[in-house]
Order: structure tokens, then sequence, then C-alpha cells
């Protein structure tokens, strides 16, 4: 699939614009919005509730290439996890793309409000049987800890290990990958992690899926911030990950941040 497949940026000025009339007009009736816009060649549709969540559908085109990458990986029957699902975009443009038939999708938002309106976007998209959500973050450990909480519903930048910000802070559920997968007996083929700075302690959590069960794609933002690419010891992720028999096949930078992709070696 190339570079050039469709997204929300198909829109056009006008169209654009008659969302954001008709978001404005719900507000004022005191509903929320639902839009359906094309977001890599299929309609997605989105409860719009807030002005966050507007643009939130509009930034998908920034991370276009990233997208585009977990795309073509796809493969019929696979087991997607969504580690910081925000609204549940990604989980949703994912299972709705024919070469992902029969697949699954387990987004983790630990966020109570982002949890929620993800929630009502996968009915809107009468996507619940295959779009699993869970509120609990992902981490190196079982327990609680403070997510430092920014924003409005739609904001995909709180973060366990940055209080930069913030406008307060909570206490959320901590599980590991590996533990919730042993729970639950399901085993994610391609994962996703987006967690503002906590990817080191994401991947930690992960390492009793490495020897058996391990996922096939790994894609990742690195945050300048927290862990800023290495793991809670120290080690730099593309180490880790390299004894554990995964290589990186693709990075491209984004903004403070850079996307990457990895493969599990032949």
């Amino acid at each position: 699939m190339s570079d050039s497949a469709q997204s929300v940026d198909e829109l056009s000025t006008g169209q654009r614009i008659g969302h954001r009339l008709s978001f404005m007009w719900h507000r004022l009736l005191g509903k929320d919005y639902a839009m359906t816009v094309p977001m890599f060649g299929q309609p997605v549709t989105l409860v719009v509730s807030t002005s966050r969540e507007l643009r939130r559908a509009a930034q998908v085109s920034y991370e276009g290439f990233f997208i585009q990458r977990i795309l073509s990986s796809l493969q019929p029957g696979d087991v997607f996890f969504d580690v910081g699902g925000n609204i549940g975009l990604v989980s949703l443009i994912v299972t709705r793309q024919p070469q992902f038939e029969g697949g699954v999708a387990h987004a983790f938002e630990p966020e109570p409000r982002n949890l929620e309106h993800m929630e009502r976007n996968v009915s809107a998209n009468t996507l619940d049987e295959r779009i699993h959500s869970h509120g609990i973050a992902l981490s190196k450990e079982e327990g609680t800890a403070s997510l430092f909480v920014r924003g409005k519903a739609g904001e995909g930048r709180h973060s366990l290990v940055s209080e930069k910000g913030s406008t307060g802070s909570i206490e959320v559920r901590l599980s590991t990958m590996a533990s919730f997968c042993a729970e639950q007996s399901v085993y994610p083929s391609i994962v996703k992690i987006d967690v503002e700075g906590a990817e080191g302690e994401v991947l930690a959590g992960m390492d009793g899926l490495m020897k058996e069960n391990r996922p096939r794609e790994l894609f990742m933002e690195i945050h300048n911030k927290g862990g800023e690419d290495r793991m809670p010891d120290g080690t730099l992720i593309d180490d880790w990950l390299a004894e554990r028999n995964y290589e990186r096949i693709w990075e491209k930078r984004r903004g403070h941040g850079r996307h990457r992709h990895y493969r599990t070696r032949a």
C-alpha cells in the first residue's frame, strides 16, 4: 500500500468547514456530533463532543506515514494491540481495512474521558465485537501509578512519566502486557505504542512474550521525555530489542519525536 493512500486530508475545504459548523451547531444544542470521514480508504465515524476531538481527526494526516506502515503490515486474522489508544482512531482505521479481515484489536487507554469517547466511537462504527477497550495502562509492572493529565477529552499527551504541561493527575491501574496476555489468552501479532515517553516501560512489561507468542511487528513513537529512547535499566531500546531478535527497519522524525517500525528477524 502506497504512502498516497486516502486519508482525512482528502476532505475539501468546504467539507471541513461544514463539519466544523455542524459540530458548533450540535454543541449549541448540547448534543454530540457524529461525523463520518474517509480515512485511508475507508469511512470512519467519530462521535465528536469537543473541539479537541475535531482537531484530532484532522491530525491523522500528520501521522500518515506511520499509520500507513501499520496498515501495510496487516494480515487476515491479526491481533492488533493499540497501546495508548486515546479515542480509538488508530484501532478504528486498522479494523476497517479489508486486509485485516477476521482480525481483532485491543485498545488500552487509562484516561477515563478518552476511554469513554473511544467506546462511543467503537459503537458508532458497530465494531464492538472486533475492538475491545481496556481502561488500564500497560507498563513494566502491575499495580497503580499517577497519570499526569493534560487538557480535555481527546488530548493525546497524558503521561505516566512526565508532568510537564499537566493540569492534574489521577490514579490508574497498571498491568504488564505479558500478564494481560496470559490472563486473557490473547497474543498480539502487531503492537503500536504511543505513550508519551513511557515506551521503555511498556516494552519491559513485554519481556515475557519475547520467547513465545511474541509480536511479529512493533510500531512506536519515541518521545523526547521520560525514557527518551531507553529502557528502565538505561539500555537503548534498539539494543534491547536486538537482543530479542528484532530489527529496526524504518524510522521517520515527527516533531520532537520519532516514529519507528521493528520486525522480528527471520
